[in-house]
């Protein structure tokens, strides 16, 4: 048994079966949440994960530009430091935000796919490092409120490239992965019109359920009138509401 098995073997003793045992604290497997006392984000976590690695892969159901914005200078760093990655995201209720993909499509190093078909609903973030691979699986998508606000609960495990689990993570993201459309300038434009019209057709369906429940509150004739009592009634003293 090689140095690295042996420290996984106690980190996972450690949090499988008796917390009480030493082991080494990166290897553990965690829960990620946002919380404020004491400060703790899951995006801190993703960030750390995104600085060490050699390799990542991200799929996640849904990314917004707020969700770009709090990991694009570590993007950046990477592509400086030629550290290639896959990023997978679905169209799935066309929530996906246009500007969004086109800030991930900027970065050279990136492999950017987005499925179009099916309610993929995936949140997985997988990087690589020397010899074993880290993995942060649960409800947070790339969004700024779910990696920082949200109540979320993501586990993080780490497993060595030749365990059965990293052989199941990466057969299943490589198949959705090959199955999605690459994100182009062209696909980006058409996107666009779907995802407005989306936009429009909410923003509709919400000023109609406004105007529904005004429409309900609003009192009628005798409604009003009995309400004037009861107003003069309380003023009296002769009820109290």
């Amino acid at each position: 048994m090689d140095k690295l098995t042996e420290i996984f073997n106690t980190s996972l003793q450690t949090g499988y079966v008796d917390k009480t045992i030493l082991s080494n604290v990166e290897y553990q497997p965690e829960l990620l949440v946002n919380q404020k006392h004491p400060p703790k984000k899951i995006l801190s976590s993703i960030l750390h994960e995104l600085e060490n690695c050699n390799e990542f892969y991200i799929s996640v159901a849904f990314v917004t530009t707020s969700g770009v914005a709090t990991i694009i200078n570590t993007l950046e760093e990477l592509e400086n430091r030629e550290i290639r990655g896959k990023i997978l995201v679905s169209q799935y209720l066309n929530f996906t935000q246009p500007e969004a993909l086109k800030r991930l499509g900027q970065f050279k190093n990136i492999d950017l796919r987005i499925a179009t078909t099916g309610n993929a609903h995936a949140k997985g973030y997988i990087f690589k490092n020397k010899a074993h691979y880290n993995l942060i699986v649960g409800s947070s998508n790339l969004t700024a409120q779910a990696l920082a606000t949200n109540k979320e609960w993501n586990i993080k495990v780490s497993a060595l490239d030749e365990s059965g689990l990293v052989e199941k993570v990466l057969n299943e993201f490589q198949s959705d992965f090959e199955k999605a459309t690459p994100v182009t300038e062209e696909y980006i434009l058409s996107y666009e019109e779907i995802y407005q019209k989306q936009f429009l057709l909410n923003n509709k369906n919400n000023l109609e359920s406004l105007i529904e429940l005004q429409t309900l509150v609003i009192p009628n004739s005798m409604q009003i009138e009995a309400l004037k009592n009861l107003k003069n009634l309380r003023l009296d003293k002769k009820i109290k509401l």
